[in-house]
C-alpha cells in the first residue's frame, strides 16, 4: 500500500514538473516573442525616421544647389556677355556755314519792325503784316505773315524770345557765325505738305531767339528761303539797333 502510494506521488510530481517546465518554456518563448516584436518595431521606427531625415537632407541639398546654380542661368558671368560701357558720348560735329555761301535775297525787305524793351529790330517783306506779344512788360514774340494774297495759304515767320537755358548745341547740324550772334539750324522738316525751318539764335545774353518759317509747298518754300536768310541777317537786338 505504501509502495503504491509512493509511485502515485512520483507520477504526480513528474506531471507537475513537466507542467511547470512547459509553462516556463512558454513564458520564455512569449517573452522572446514580445522582445523581438518591440525590438523590430523600434528598428522600423528608426528606419522610418532615418529615411525621413535622408529625404529631407537631400531636398535641402538640392534646393541649395539650385540656389547656387540659378544665377549662372539667369545672369551672364562671362565678360563678353556684358555690353561694354561707353566712356564718352559721340555726336556728329556741327558744320559751320559761312553766310557768304548762302543766297540771301533782300528784294522788297523795305519794312522794319522795332521793339523797345529788348531793342529788337528786324526787316520783313513788303505786303506783310505782324502782331507782337509782350510778357511781363517785355517782348515775348512777334509773328509776321503775308497779307497781299500772293500765297495760299500765306506763309508766316515767328520770332520768339526764349531763355538761353533752352539751348542744346548737339541738337543742331549747322552753325552760322554772324557779327553779333550765332545761328544754329537743321534741314527743313516736312509734315502734311508744310515745310518748317527753325533757326536758334544764340545771343550771349539772358535771352536768345528762335526764328521760324512755315510755308506750304516744297517749291514755294525753297523759292522763298533766300528771303528768309536775308530776314535773319537783318536781326538786331540790345544796343546795336540798325
Amino acid at each position: 500500500m505504501n509502495k503504491q502510494d509512493s509511485e502515485t506521488d512520483n507520477i504526480f510530481e513528474n506531471k507537475n514538473w513537466i507542467r511547470n517546465f512547459s509553462i516556463s518554456i512558454f513564458l520564455h518563448l512569449l517573452f522572446v516573442v514580445v522582445f523581438v516584436f518591440f525590438y523590430g518595431l523600434k528598428n522600423d521606427r528608426s528606419k522610418i525616421n532615418s529615411l525621413f531625415f535622408t529625404i529631407d537632407t537631400k531636398e535641402f541639398s538640392t534646393t541649395k544647389q539650385d540656389l547656387v546654380e540659378e544665377p549662372h542661368d539667369d545672369y551672364p558671368t562671362n565678360e563678353q556677355e556684358f555690353p561694354k560701357e561707353q566712356t564718352s558720348e559721340t555726336f556728329d560735329e556741327i558744320k559751320t556755314i559761312s553766310f557768304s555761301d548762302i543766297v540771301a535775297d533782300t528784294t522788297n525787305l523795305d519794312q522794319v519792325y522795332t521793339e523797345p524793351t529788348l531793342n529788337v529790330s528786324i526787316k520783313y517783306p513788303k505786303g506783310w503784316t505782324f502782331i507782337d506779344q509782350n510778357k511781363k512788360k517785355k517782348l515775348d514774340g512777334v509773328t509776321f505773315w503775308e497779307s497781299d494774297g500772293i500765297y495760299n495759304p500765306p506763309p508766316y515767320i515767328h520770332l520768339e524770345v526764349v531763355s538761353n537755358e533752352m539751348f542744346i548745341e548737339k541738337r543742331f547740324s549747322y552753325k552760322i557765325e554772324l557779327e553779333n550772334y550765332q545761328a544754329f539750324y537743321n534741314e527743313p522738316e516736312e509734315m502734311q505738305g508744310y515745310l518748317t525751318q527753325i533757326i536758334y539764335i544764340r545771343t550771349g545774353n539772358d535771352e536768345d531767339f528762335r526764328l521760324k518759317l512755315m510755308m506750304k509747298g516744297k517749291t514755294e518754300f525753297y523759292s522763298f528761303q533766300p528771303k528768309f536768310w536775308a530776314i535773319l541777317k537783318s536781326l538786331n537786338f540790345g544796343t546795336s539797333l540798325f
